[in-house]
């Protein structure tokens, strides 16, 4: 191999190795916005439910209140009393299970970004940058 031909291949090198920085500083932009995005995303759907269930509890309420005006005996207003507990206890069995898998959702779409920016380069590709 010439002199010259060396001299290609070492002024080749650093060019490589600034272009596979760059796609590497792409990808990992592009996965810190992909997580961002779901995680944005589940928040807001979150957000939805929790609006819808307090739409849910204030009817429940209501309906609580009027029933309970309209009882006529104790016996029917414990029969009210007990079916409003049945379904407000359902109702937040319902809501910690969507929290969990909420939470679930986020946990993993920031694992998933915190693994990305961990990401060191090779030591192939760190000694290119560094030559």
């Amino acid at each position: 191999m010439t002199q010259q031909e060396e001299r290609r291949n070492e002024s080749a090198r650093p060019a490589e190795a600034a272009a596979e920085g760059a796609a590497d500083g792409r990808r990992r932009l592009e996965d810190f916005a992909e997580a961002r995005t779901e995680i944005w995303d589940c928040l807001q759907d979150a957000n939805r439910v929790l609006m819808e269930r307090m739409q849910q509890e204030a009817a429940l309420t209501a309906e609580l209140a009027s029933k309970l005006t309209a009882s006529r005996s104790i016996s029917e207003t414990t029969t009210v009393l007990k079916d409003w507990t049945s379904k407000h206890i359902e109702m937040t069995t319902e809501d910690s299970r969507r929290l969990f898998s909420d939470a679930q959702q986020m946990f993993s779409a920031g694992a998933r970004l915190w693994s990305n920016a961990a990401h060191a380069p090779s030591p192939e590709a760190a000694g290119r940058l560094m030559s």
